[in-house]
């Protein structure tokens, strides 16, 4: 990788943002109203703000085995649709919706289609299709367990990237925009149990820079994977069930409280009544266990529990209904990256209908900024940690659990606590693990590179709000989250300070225990972050690499925190290639000469290298992004993952000074006194001398 070549690209790109480009967006003049609608809302239920998607209460996305599923992974059928007419970016009114259904009606039969696997990229570098962008179609063919008739069954899409309408059987689903959170479909009365069923997604990919309507719309520093990626299943329920469980702990006076809300669906046409049971079960620090999937595999939830209650409540027909259950002053283990303990929280509802049950779990920690300081659980807290990229060669995105844990043990084995998922929210197992591993999070929506054109866009559409509060409301009992990222290197101001606002708003409405970051590139003046009310100062430095030199970095820092000196600074990003004429030794030595200076400036709240892993990018294609302390094949570790392992492990804490040394205190304290006795006497023997 010619290192000169992507020095002048990526310098270029990152910089990119400041010339405000015209990109040619072919949807960005449309009104509002010329789009697809958010697919997701919030709707209060007495004092519960209550997050539904389609029609349907949004899921708590557990992993657990106590609920009858179907997995719809497997063998399907794709069709790369390059003569694709249909504007994806218009409403569904039933007119548009008879208009893509005559595009389906044009292709060729389903079994002259490609066989593909789901979950799969469908443009990974090396296939047929490599760096394809655009429509696909997915057939899959499937029997509906017979088992799941009189239950309440939902079709669920852990991940599809970027836009999805869906057919079951001739009947039109619903869609869903943005590629990296689940969507859901009530499917009960459309299902033909026992039978043949018929599974239909077009999938519109759309290109980067084509519009700025879409989020991201730039070509971005990473790969642009589409397809059916993430799981497809069917979940069948009890028609009276749990739709969610959002466990808020905090602490007061050195005891801990817990705040439960349950959300309850009853599909049904008469009102239920329902018994709860609500019981939380220690798991501790997980070790063997932790590559267990369910949670029913890691813990048995038949012993005594450290806390229950038994409650009852009446649902009218087709409703849904929000509970609070308070638990207070628990004495309970913490959750720290060391100790990352962990507890179960078991809810089950019985009523004439039948059974539910829902298996959380969670951790209690709190986090806070106190002092200029990154506080967890009341302690001083340092972040050291790895930005990571979900990507894989010959995969893509579509990783499975192994790969997953895979990551996240080398990243914890170079002595690391925390991880930036950057730049959108992960696979939802990659929180689960990092909550077992004992890694803290900063998760983030792909916000990246906007300009003021494409935040005016956003706050008049509202897909950005949309997968804020996807990705909120899917990882909300994760306690290694502790940062929610609303942007990443932005352009544009009053823009952007506006948007930042709206969602910092909104995610505090809804989930006010996580700080809230932008990550900015480095400028002293940007103050963004600042005037939108954001928890941290986050910034991107890469002095020697991009701009400067790498001797420029602490002082640069100790200015920015003279300009904020109670803000924590988070370096979010750091780092260097090791490809091209860098070479690995350079890159290792780039990471030293910056970590010298880091690690002795106590007002920094941590530090975040760029990147644990090799990835692929379409912003350098041919060549790959090499700023991984690891291959991209996961198969060599480099220098550099030595030296982040050594600096890590043997980082302490540097003492933050509370009044400075005995001669900054002589100083204050005895100058004036002395300026005072030197100014009377030189007065007084003046006048004494006239």
């Amino acid at each position: 990788m010619p290192g000169e070549e992507v020095l002048l690209l990526l310098s270029l790109l990152l910089l990119s943002y400041i010339s405000i480009l015209n990109l040619a967006a072919t949807s960005s003049n449309q009104h509002p109203s010329q789009y697809p609608s958010p697919t997701f809302e919030l709707r209060r239920i007495k004092d519960v703000l209550v997050p539904f998607q389609n029609g349907l209460p949004y899921p708590s996305f557990e992993p657990s085995c106590s609920r009858l599923t179907y997995s719809l992974n497997g063998e399907w059928r794709i069709y790369y649709d390059v003569n694709s007419r249909f504007n994806t970016l218009t409403p569904r009114t039933p007119e548009n919706i008879k208009r893509l259904e005559s595009e389906l009606a044009r292709l060729p039969p389903f079994r002259s289609w490609e066989k593909t696997h789901v979950p799969s990229c469908n443009n990974v570098r090396g296939s047929k299709h490599e760096g394809y962008q655009g429509v696909t179609w997915y057939v899959k063919f499937f029997v509906a367990p017979k088992t799941f008739q009189g239950k309440f069954v939902r079709l669920i899409f852990q991940g599809v990237n970027y836009f999805a309408d869906v057919w079951l059987n001739g009947h039109y689903l619903g869609y869903h925009e943005g590629g990296f959170t689940p969507f859901i479909f009530n499917v009960t009365n459309l299902l033909n149990y026992g039978s043949n069923n018929t599974l239909i997604v077009r999938v519109d990919n759309i290109p980067w820079e084509s519009t700025k309507a879409i989020v991201p719309y730039k070509v971005c520093d990473w790969w642009n994977y589409g397809g059916i990626y993430r799981d497809v299943y069917l979940e069948a329920l009890s028609p009276v069930y749990i739709a969610r469980a959002d466990v808020i702990p905090f602490k007061n006076n050195n005891l801990w409280n817990l705040n439960l809300t349950l959300v309850l669906h009853n599909t049904q046409k008469q009102r239920v009544n329902a018994n709860i049971s609500v019981s939380v079960y220690s798991v501790g620090v997980l070790k063997d266990e932790i590559s267990k999937r369910f949670l029913e595999e890691v813990v048995s939830l038949k012993g005594e529990p450290l806390i229950a209650t038994n409650l009852t409540i009446t649902i009218p027909p087709r409703s849904v209904e929000a509970i609070r259950v308070p638990f207070k002053g628990l004495k309970v283990m913490e959750w720290t990256p060391e100790t990352p303990y962990l507890y179960v929280l078991h809810v089950s509802l019985k009523s004439p209908l039948g059974v539910d049950e829902l298996n959380v779990q969670f951790g209690f920690r709190e986090v806070k900024i106190s002092d200029g300081r990154l506080l967890l659980n009341g302690r001083h807290l340092f972040l050291k940690g790895l930005n990571r990229h979900e990507d894989y060669p010959g995969k893509g995105r579509a990783l499975d659990f192994e790969d997953i844990l895979r990551d996240l043990k080398f990243i914890k084995d170079m002595g690391a606590n925390w991880v930036r998922t950057a730049h959108y929210p992960n696979h939802p197992m990659t929180y689960v693990l990092a909550d077992r591993l004992g890694l803290l999070i900063w998760e983030e929506i792909p916000v990246y590179w906007f300009d003021g054109e494409a935040f005016k866009i956003q706050l008049s559409r509202g897909i950005a709000k949309q997968m804020l509060l996807e990705m909120v409301f899917r990882d909300y009992n994760r306690p290694s989250i502790i940062i929610w990222g609303l942007a990443n290197e932005c352009g544009s101001y009053e823009e952007r300070i506006e948007y930042l606002k709206e969602q910092a708003y909104l995610a505090r409405l809804v989930d006010p225990t996580r700080l809230l970051a932008e990550a900015i590139v480095w400028n002293p003046n940007d103050d963004t972050w600042l005037k939108a009310g954001l928890d941290l100062l986050a910034v991107n430095a890469y002095f020697g690499v991009f701009y400067g030199n790498v001797k420029d970095l602490g002082p640069n820092l100790d200015k920015l925190h003279s300009k904020y000196p109670e803000v924590p600074i988070l370096i979010s990003e750091f780092g260097l290639w090791s490809g091209g004429n860098v070479g690995e030794e350079k890159q290792a030595d780039y990471f030293r000469k910056t970590w010298s200076q880091l690690k002795q400036r106590e007002y920094l709240a941590g530090v975040c290298w760029w990147t644990a892993f090799d990835y692929d990018s379409m912003a350098v294609y041919p060549s790959i992004d090499t700023f991984g302390a690891v291959s991209w094949d996961r198969t060599h570790k480099k220098a550099l993952f030595y030296e982040i392992k050594k600096a890590y492990e043997e980082f302490q804490l540097p003492k933050k000074s509370k009044g400075g040394t005995l001669l900054s205190i002589l100083i204050a304290t005895l100058l004036p006194l002395l300026c005072f006795i030197y100014i009377y006497h030189y007065f007084f023997r003046r006048r004494s001398t006239k």
